[in-house]
């Protein structure tokens, strides 16, 4: 059972049943056990009144005239009467339980009324004296009440089954109220934190929750919380524009000023020199626009606007360049698809995010080796499989490559390892999209890149 709000409902409601249940169970029984104050008080009067007469008709004509006046008595009024004299013996010609012949020595003993009698409901046991002066033990029990003797049928059958039905409804209803008031705001919480994650960095909770207990007090520290990361973020990216800015201008003049010095040089290693720093500025200059597109779409900033693209002619031209630049390298770019799919997004966006996988791939296949690209339907997701014939990632680092600036250990040269911000860029574009993109490796060798991207046309 996952969800808090079911588990606080139930055992508020479970709590709150078997206390009640043990409530009306205990009742029952009891009442079982013991006559109700009225039947007791009743009986006390009865056993005065209907034992004297017992033993006057006892007393004038003898045995064979109080079972006369006891029957009489059980079938006119339901009361059922046994006479004992001093010695606790039985003036009727009936049998009885030695029960009752017990409870009438314990009356005689006590000289006080005994009640429970044990064996019979709502029965009651006293001395009472002839008109003679006599002492004589009356043992009655009065006629049972109208309600059911077993406790499912008074449940099913009793009005008091429809009143426990309502009593369990009231009850579901505070239950659900109570476990709506504890989880309803953790519910928000959870929510405001999912969208914080993914990258809603003006998320705030403390207007949805105001309560002054601990859990308002926990969505105002999420709010701090939140609002110090967004400067802190805020900074963060302000500070990479703001350098990359500045550090384009001065790269500006430096490839001005190669040029000139070009043109001046007159020997070969000069030359050499030359066309060295002219590659490494130009490396600098892509680093820098990577920078910048970086952090324009950490920022949540969109300014191409998205519209219907078809995904498989956007594929078959970034293959079709990659396949050109790989051919130096003898190796192949393969498009494995023919269906058209049409979605809602930013195509240039899109067509850096899968142009930095694919030309990832293609810097670390094998030489002679063969890049994969697949399209294909998955549920609610258009799929992408980009796959090489290279070695692979270590396990550890299948995540991390798509964090800015990493790079896998083996491929840290400038040859082959580059400013590790491509894939940081493709994951940003493509959580932009709604999608979602992971790495794995191959049984076979080489590294698998899947990328999946709403159908939300």
């Amino acid at each position: 059972m996952r969800s808090l709000f079911l588990k606080i409902f139930l055992y508020f409601l479970l709590i709150i049943v078997l206390v009640t249940a043990s409530v009306v169970v205990l009742t029952y029984f009891r009442d079982q056990e013991f006559p109700p104050l009225a039947h007791q008080s009743f009986s006390r009067r009865a056993i005065t009144e209907y034992g004297r007469e017992a033993i006057r008709a006892y007393e004038t004509a003898g045995v064979p005239a109080a079972d006369q006046y006891t029957e009489r008595l059980l079938r006119e009024s339901g009361i059922e009467l046994i006479l004992f004299d001093q010695q606790v013996q039985l003036l009727s010609r009936r049998t009885i339980h030695r029960r009752v012949q017990h409870m009438a020595s314990r009356a005689l003993r006590s000289g006080e009324v005994v009640l429970p009698m044990q064996g019979a409901r709502n029965g009651i046991a006293a001395t009472v004296k002839g008109a003679g002066g006599n002492d004589y033990v009356v043992v009655i029990t009065l006629p049972e009440r109208p309600a059911p003797r077993d406790f499912f049928q008074l449940m099913t059958r009793g009005f008091l089954g429809v009143q426990l039905l309502l009593l369990l409804a009231i009850t579901a209803l505070v239950c659900f109220i109570l476990a709506r008031s504890l989880a309803a705001p953790i519910s928000r919480l959870r929510h405001a934190t999912h969208r914080f994650a993914a990258g809603d960095l003006a998320t705030r909770i403390g207007d949805q929750i105001k309560t002054k207990n601990e859990l308002g007090g926990l969505a105002r520290d999420f709010d701090d919380m939140a609002a110090k990361i967004q400067i802190l973020i805020s900074n963060q990216q302000q500070l990479l524009r703001d350098l990359s800015h500045e550090l384009r201008s001065p790269l500006a003049r430096l490839t001005v000023a190669l040029e000139l010095a070009r043109q001046q040089s007159c020997s070969d290693a000069g030359a050499r020199a030359l066309d060295r720093i002219g590659l490494e500025a130009q490396r600098m200059n892509e680093m820098i626009g990577q920078l910048l597109g970086l952090t324009r779409m950490t920022s949540g900033i969109n300014e191409q606007g998205f519209a219907p693209l078809d995904l498989q002619e956007l594929l078959e031209k970034l293959v079709q360049d990659a396949d050109f630049e790989a051919a130096g390298r003898q190796c192949r770019v393969v498009l494995e698809s023919s269906e058209s799919a049409v979605i809602k997004g930013a195509e240039n966006l899109l067509a850096q995010a899968l142009e930095n996988v694919i030309r990832n791939a293609v810097k670390y296949t094998a030489e002679a080796g063969e890049v994969r690209v697949s399209l294909g339907s998955q549920g609610r997701f258009w799929e992408v499989r980009v796959s090489d014939q290279g070695h692979g990632v270590p396990t550890a680092a299948l995540e991390k490559i798509f964090d800015p600036f990493y790079r896998v250990a083996d491929a840290r040269d400038r040859q082959s390892g580059g400013t590790g911000i491509g894939l940081a860029i493709a994951k940003s574009a493509i959580a932009l999209h709604g999608g979602s993109i992971r790495a794995e490796n191959q049984p076979q060798g080489g590294l698998l890149v899947t990328i999946l991207v709403p159908k939300n046309i």
